[in-house]
């Protein structure tokens, strides 16, 4: 019986509490490791998808799209070109004869005591509309300045201060080129007033942009071009003298064959990403959600797209093909007659209203969707197993607790009988 108080109640009921809740603990332990492989798993799978998704949107946006063109010209220090997808190829010859400009005037000689005394209003017309300023309680020309740009009813007038030689000008200028946009100046006012304002300088004319293209003429407001050849913008910045600017537009076989690859790489990142993530494990690690039912619909859904007709293309005119694997390569050589015989096919099959990328993201849609994406209810699923384990774990604390409980208490009486009986046996001179 001395063994029994040799031996420490608590570490007796620690170890038995705990045997209690072994077969509960491993299996909670399995079922935290299979849900944070597929909390993982998950979180990889929407990054897969999110990059992918960005990569085809940067594709396909205004501005940018699989087919880019560029524009070449004879000679510098004329128009800057620009040209987009929607640019057909041809020559254009074009005379710059006048830059559009935007009305400037400027006031010399004024100073700050001639506002400070000056009266009555200050009307600035532009373009049908116009500002009045009080001159009354205005007591410089820099306060002039600030009340005709900071006024609610600006109509499209900057006011600022010209300083040379300890001198200063008030320049007027108009927000816009083009004739239309002339400044008028009106001053309501004493005699005195009036003639602070009776002689501007004219610093720009308004006037607008002409040119010519053959025996074509034309004006425009801004020097600044979008509307005269499809898919072209020309920023004019100087005038021809005798010589026409031409203008060159043709596709830019490289930039488009640099976008093609750009596809084909973000595509097949997304196939290594969710070959591994569904991977059956045949020649490596079973792949978190191999057999998903949900990620092979996504598969046969992107797969589908790729091989979709549009308009009588498929990818295979553009020399792309894929290997068992579902990882797309480049023939260079088709793709490059493909460019030359019909560049606008780029943006048909990819960019175009019913294109191979508008699609691929409305599909990916289905499962992004922050509202009620696939995805998403996938999370919510998994969140709701964590739920799960979490009370299994606590219901297993409880049970540890009890456990742990009566078995101290088992343990600390059988200790307190065996004293009892030990002492009972030595006053009768049994021990």
């Amino acid at each position: 019986m001395s063994d029994l108080l040799s031996l420490d109640p608590q570490t007796l009921a620690t170890q038995l509490a705990f045997y209690d809740i072994q077969p509960m603990q491993n299996a909670i332990k399995t079922q935290t490791a299979t849900l944070n492989a597929q909390q993982t798993a998950l979180r990889a799978l929407r990054t897969a998808l999110t990059d992918f998704r960005t990569a085809i949107q940067g594709m396909n946006q205004a501005g940018q799209s699989m087919l880019q063109t560029q524009a070449t010209t004879n000679m510098t220090g004329i128009a800057n070109v620009t040209t987009t997808a929607a640019a057909q190829k041809g020559t254009y010859n074009i005379e710059v004869d006048q830059l559009a400009s935007a009305h400037q005037t400027g006031y010399a000689g004024l100073t700050d005591e001639d506002i400070s005394n000056a009266s009555g209003t200050m009307t600035i017309a532009l373009a049908g509309e116009e500002l009045d300023i009080d001159l009354t309680d205005i007591d410089s020309l820099a306060d002039l300045a600030a009340a005709i740009n900071n006024a609610e009813e600006n109509p499209g007038v900057t006011a600022s201060l010209v300083r040379t030689d300890g001198k200063v000008m008030l320049m007027l200028s108009s927000d816009e080129t083009g004739a239309t946009n002339t400044l008028d100046v009106q001053i309501n006012g004493d005699a005195a007033t009036q003639a602070l304002f009776a002689n501007p300088a004219e610093i720009s004319p308004a006037q607008d942009a002409q040119f010519r293209m053959g025996e074509v003429s034309f004006t425009h407001s801004s020097n600044t071009i979008d509307n005269l050849i499809d898919g072209v913008t020309v920023e004019l910045i100087g005038v021809t003298e005798g010589k026409p600017l031409t203008i060159h537009v043709d596709t830019d076989t490289d930039a488009t064959k640099d976008q093609v690859n750009t596809f084909v790489d973000s595509w097949n990142t997304l196939m290594t990403s969710l070959n591994t993530l569904t991977s059956s494990g045949a020649d490596g690690e079973r792949g978190a959600l191999a057999g998903d039912p949900t990620i092979s619909a996504l598969q046969r859904d992107l797969n589908t797209l790729l091989r979709s007709d549009i308009d009588g293309f498929t990818i295979a005119d553009f020399g792309i093909s894929a290997d068992r694997n579902g990882k797309l390569k480049i023939d260079n050589d088709t793709l490059t007659k493909q460019l030359q015989s019909n560049p606008q096919s780029v943006t048909t099959f990819f960019n175009g209203p019913d294109g191979i990328l508008s699609k691929m993201d409305n599909a990916l849609d289905r499962y992004l969707n922050s509202t009620d994406g696939l995805l998403k209810s996938r999370q919510e699923t998994l969140d709701r197993r964590q739920q799960e384990i979490d009370r299994k774990s606590e219901k297993m604390n409880t049970r540890y607790d009890s456990a742990y409980n009566r078995y101290l208490r088992q343990f600390t009486q059988l200790q307190q009988v065996t004293l009892q009986m030990n002492s009972t046996m030595s006053m009768f001179g049994l021990v």
